[in-house]
Formats: structure tokens, C-alpha cells, sequence
């Protein structure tokens, strides 16, 4: 009797609707917990992102005003010094470029410096002693080939170029040795097309870069 009860029974039969219903339930209330937890994490790697960012933007900002500082007292040293034609001032995220032209510094093929532009020179090496900053000086050349007695390309004459430089204004300023260092990069970054002899002059330069305060060599 039992028996047929079951086998005839449709609330024993579809018992296992209540069991299929909470299971489902628990496995809802499982993928809101999840989803809830992913929220919580998604928001949190957010505040950090922007956070990240804000100190970025704050340490950009901090960078750009000591940029602009060493600039406009560069040039009023220019200003007074009277060689603010032959120099430029540029910002940068490495720092700010003291850009020469080749043609105040060196004459064609050399690497010593002129005496004309000694008083240029001086001028740059006297503020560069009133700041701590470290500082890299580049050379750089146009591409029209070289092959004297001295020097083999332009890759070496734009680092002797650095290098004297470098003992200018160690030996006359006594600027410390361990805030400079010299790079040559001979005729491959070039600032404009070397096809044309405007071009190639501004090509030929040596660049003082004084880092920003954070950089090292």
C-alpha cells in the first residue's frame, strides 16, 4: 500500500523541485557574494589607479616648476651675460637642455674650443656651480663624413668634443667629476634633415643637460 502511495503520489514525485529550488537559490545568493567581492576589488584598484596617477601628475608638476626655475635664471644669466643668441633653454622630462651651437664652440673638425666662446661658456659653467644637479654633456655632429689624422668618424669627434668640455669646466670651474658625464652621439639624432646646409648647422650642437633633481647619471 505503501508502495503504490509512492508510485501514485505527485507531491512525492515532484519533491525534488524544493531541493532543485534551494539549490538554485544557494548558488544565486553564491554568484552575488562573487560579484559583490569583484565590485569591492574593482573599486579598490580604481582609488589606487588614480592615486598612482595624482602622484605622477604631482611629481610632473613639481618637475616642470624646477625646470622653469633653472630656466628663467639661465635666462637672465644669458641676458646679462649678453650670449642669449647663442644658446637655447629647453624643458624636458630629463631636465633642461642648455643647447650651443657647434659653431660658437668648435671650429669645423675640431674639438677644441674656441676663445670666442669661452665667455659664453663661462657663463653657463658659473650657474651650473650654484645648483647640485647632475649633468650630461652630448655632442652631436651633422652627417657629413670626417676621417682626419685625429679623429676617425663623427661619432668619435662629438665625444672628445663632450669630453673636453667636460675638462673645461672641471679644470677652470672645479665642478665636481662625479656630477658629469659625456656622450657622443655623432650624426644620429639629428634635429633636422641633413640634405640641406640649414639643417645640417642646427644638427651640429652640443647639448649640457642638467637633469632634474631625481635623475642620476
Amino acid at each position: 500500500m505503501r508502495q503504490d502511495y509512492y508510485a501514485n503520489s505527485k507531491d512525492y514525485i515532484n519533491r525534488w523541485v524544493i531541493s532543485y529550488a534551494d539549490f538554485v537559490t544557494m548558488l544565486l545568493a553564491l554568484f552575488l557574494v562573487l560579484f559583490a567581492l569583484s565590485s569591492m576589488e574593482a573599486n579598490k584598484l580604481q582609488e589606487a589607479k588614480v592615486q598612482i596617477e595624482q602622484r605622477f601628475q604631482d611629481a610632473k608638476t613639481i618637475q616642470e616648476k624646477e625646470n622653469q626655475k633653472i630656466i628663467n635664471d639661465l635666462n637672465q644669466a644669458a641676458q646679462e651675460g649678453n650670449f642669449a643668441n647663442e644658446v637655447k633653454f629647453i624643458s624636458t622630462e630629463r631636465g633642461v637642455i642648455i643647447r650651443i651651437n657647434n659653431n660658437t664652440l668648435f671650429d669645423e673638425g675640431s674639438a677644441i674650443i674656441k676663445v670666442d666662446a669661452r665667455s659664453t661658456l663661462n657663463k653657463v659653467a658659473e650657474y651650473l656651480k650654484t645648483i647640485d644637479n647632475k649633468i650630461i654633456i652630448e655632442g652631436h655632429t651633422d652627417s657629413k663624413p670626417i676621417k682626419t689624422d685625429k679623429y676617425e668618424s663623427n661619432w668619435e669627434l662629438s665625444t672628445i668634443r663632450a669630453t673636453n668640455m667636460i675638462q673645461y669646466l672641471v679644470t677652470k670651474y672645479g665642478i665636481s667629476p662625479q656630477r658629469l658625464s659625456a656622450l657622443g652621439y655623432g650624426e644620429f639624432t639629428p634635429l633636422e634633415s641633413n640634405k640641406t646646409e640649414k639643417g645640417r648647422e642646427q644638427n651640429r650642437r652640443v647639448d649640457i643637460v642638467i637633469l632634474n633633481s631625481k635623475q642620476t647619471l
